[in-house]
Parts: C-alpha cells; sequence; structure tokens
C-alpha cells in the first residue's frame, strides 16, 4: 500500500483542481452544482483531517453527562454509541433531568458538539 498521497491528500488535490480549473470553465446554468461538489469535497477533506477525534470527544462529554462509563470504541459502534447517547441525553432533557445544576454542563455540551460539528461542515459560521 502507498502511503503518499494518503486519502486527505487525495481529496484536497482533487478539491484544488476541481475549483481552480474545472469551476471557472463550468456554464453558469451548471455552476451551483458544481459549486456543491467543491462544498462536499472541503467537507470530506476536514471530515478526513478531523478522525474520529470529534466524535470520540462527544461520546466522552456525552458519557459523563449521562453518569455512564466510556468504552474504547471505533468506527460504527463508536458512531452508533454516540447515536444511543444522543437519544438517551434527548429523553433525559424531556424529562426534565437537566433543569437544575446539571443544565450549565449539558448546555456546555451542546454548545461544544455544534462547534465540532461546524468546524468540519461549514467552519466560516464560527467567524
Amino acid at each position: 500500500m502507498n502511503d503518499r498521497p494518503d486519502a486527505r491528500e487525495l481529496i484536497e488535490i482533487a478539491h484544488d483542481v476541481f475549483t481552480a480549473e474545472v469551476l471557472p470553465a463550468v456554464p453558469d446554468v451548471l455552476r451551483y452544482k458544481v459549486l456543491m461538489i467543491a462544498n462536499a469535497m472541503a467537507i470530506a477533506q476536514r471530515e478526513l483531517a478531523a478522525g474520529d477525534a470529534p466524535l470520540r470527544d462527544e461520546y466522552r462529554r456525552l458519557s459523563d453527562l449521562l453518569s455512564e462509563t466510556t468504552a474504547a470504541l471505533r468506527g460504527e459502534a463508536l458512531r452508533a454509541a454516540v447515536e444511543t447517547c444522543n437519544r438517551r441525553l434527548a429523553k433525559e432533557i424531556r424529562a426534565g433531568k437537566f433543569d437544575g445544576g446539571e443544565r450549565a454542563a449539558m448546555l456546555e455540551h451542546l454548545r461544544r458538539t455544534t462547534e465540532e460539528k461546524l468546524a468540519v461542515s461549514n467552519p466560516k459560521a464560527l467567524i
């Protein structure tokens, strides 16, 4: 297996060529679609660069909020655990668990999770 370029670098190269050479040559009728493709490539590039660190951080914060023990999970198991914890968090928010003293910790978790997601999907929104 080749070490270079890796998947992140390939997406970066493709995005750079696409936006520098293909985008300027696209007729106006296709411009919106081509810009969507360029944006999807940029999101994929940022997602690859971040790896699963944001998901691991979210899982750790959720586990703390929900008083659960974290497990060393990766990939789909990590995504599934975060999804399960988020469902439980929503249920506990609706039940009023975070109406008291734990509210600040819950709001901080939601703020940080939102910022982490925006850093990948739309970093300009954080400016």
